[in-house]
């Protein structure tokens, strides 16, 4: 299965694709990066009495021609096949993927199920919430992770699956019971160069569905049709046209939504109708573990979103929103929500945002003509430049625009600019980074909180 013949038949003392953590008869992973090339380090780990796995040979070497891809197979050996002993939820998707497992470990807690949550910006076991710099944590990572849920008795992973992380192996050697698709939208083309290769990167997360796992579908997305045909596990489906959990809307306020599903109404105080999806994708998932629709129900009567998302920070004497959306679909289908209240209230919508740098500037116009086609006002600001001119940034956006809006390179200030100017009932939303605490430009992070920026301002 890994594709590794050796005759060495020594017993390992560590597996690590890090250097420092490998002595005598440990094996190391000599892994190629965009950043570095771990088989600078296959000299001194050699030195220390260790193995090494390469694409290189050399003394002490196990050649592979592809050590990325056998990494996380061997990991999964090394550790005892965690996953298999876990309950494995992977939810993967253009935009909802936190939302959608936020509302999994919430509720699968809720039915007595012990959980861990793996998802963006944070990794929650236990008691104990940890941060994670990736959606999708690196191999070594991830592994010892479920290894470690094995131990603590955790029996459900709920876990975000991104598209990269499929690409570049992460999750290769795990297998999931449900496999969640949320939607799929034009997104990451400055990793995957194309549309295809972007669906078929996602894809991949359905084939690693374990032989009597179920994959779970937004009906509405084009893509589905499409996958159905080629999936060979029991499929559920979800949305307005679905056969399985058809969504029916009844009512949507500022912040809640109705609706029916399969006879019963769905209460929720969560804002937007696209949330109607989202929490349809995890009661399907319910529905497939087992948990009786009384209890989903009552989940739903008090489901929460996860920090940052569509998150109300203060009502009066303005509303002010910290949102998380920063691809167009997302930015999109947030204002939509604002605008729809902004003309109830009769009053006005303006909107903070820039575009994080270094990835994805296809994208920066549109959004840019998204924004204006549905805020009163837009102010542009630096949203994660990292290595990229700021201004370049914030000018590409600007192309997609009106004339009509601002640019204030310093989001604090940005933020300031808008709130100054409200009128008494105004709706002013800051997309972009939801609950992130930092904002990167080179290497320096700076911590202007949006959320924490709103609560200052009004004392």
């Amino acid at each position: 299965m890994i594709g590794i013949e050796t005759e060495n038949t020594t017993e390992l003392t560590a597996l690590s694709d890090r250097a420092q953590e490998i002595g005598r008869d440990g094996l190391f992973v000599a892994l190629r990066g965009d950043r570095a090339d771990g088989r600078q380090w296959a000299d001194a780990v050699r030195s220390r009495g260790g193995y090494v796995l390469s694409d290189q040979p050399g003394e002490r070497t196990i050649v592979h021609p592809d050590p990325r891809a056998v990494y996380p197979l061997l990991l999964q050996a090394y550790y005892d096949y965690p996953a298999l002993k876990l309950t494995m939820i992977g939810v993967t998707g253009t935009n909802g993927k936190s939302t959608v497992t936020q509302l999994l470990y919430d509720m699968l807690s809720g039915a007595g199920r012990r959980c861990c949550l793996i998802g963006t910006g944070r990794i929650v076991i236990g008691d104990e919430v940890r941060f994670s710099p990736n959606t999708t944590p690196d191999p070594l990572t991830l592994t010892r992770l479920l290894d470690e849920a094995v131990r603590r008795g955790i029996d459900t992973v709920i876990m975000e699956v991104s598209s990269q992380a499929l690409a570049m192996h992460r999750v290769d050697g795990l297998l999931f019971d449900l496999a969640v698709l949320t939607n799929l939208k034009q997104d990451h083309l400055d990793y995957h160069k194309t549309l295809k290769a972007y669906q078929r990167a996602k894809f991949m997360l359905f084939e690693k569905l374990k032989e009597k796992g179920t994959a779970i579908l937004n009906q509405d997305d084009p893509v589905t049709q499409r996958w159905l045909s080629q999936l060979h596990r029991p499929v559920f489906t979800y949305g307005r046209d679905s056969v399985n959990f058809r969504i029916h809307p009844v009512a949507e306020t500022l912040d809640s939504i109705t609706f029916d599903l399969n006879g019963h109404r769905v209460e929720a105080p969560l804002a937007g109708a696209f949330n109607m999806r989202n929490l349809t994708a995890a009661l399907a998932c319910g529905f497939a573990l087992d948990i009786p629709w009384a209890a989903m129900l009552e989940f739903a009567h008090h489901a929460a979103l996860p920090e940052g998302r569509m998150e109300i920070v203060c009502r009066q004497p303005v509303l002010a929103v910290v949102d998380y959306a920063h691809t167009a679909s997302a930015l999109e289908a947030m204002l939509k929500h604002w605008r729809k209240v902004a003309d109830q209230r009769h009053t006005r919508l303006s909107v903070v945002f820039g575009c994080g740098g270094d990835r994805e500037a296809d994208k920066r116009p549109l959004m840019g003509r998204i924004a204006c086609a549905y805020a009163d006002q837009v102010v542009l600001c630096d949203d994660n430049p990292r290595t990229e001119d700021p201004d370049r940034i914030l000018a590409q956006i600007a192309a997609g625009c009106d004339g009509s809006q601002k640019i204030i390179r310093d989001r604090a200030e940005a933020i300031k600019f808008v709130l100054d100017g409200a009128q008494t009932d105004d709706i002013i939303v800051v997309a972009g980074k939801g609950g992130e605490t930092s904002l990167i430009q080179d290497t320096a992070k700076t911590c202007p909180n949006d959320r924490l920026l709103i609560e200052r301002y009004f004392g």
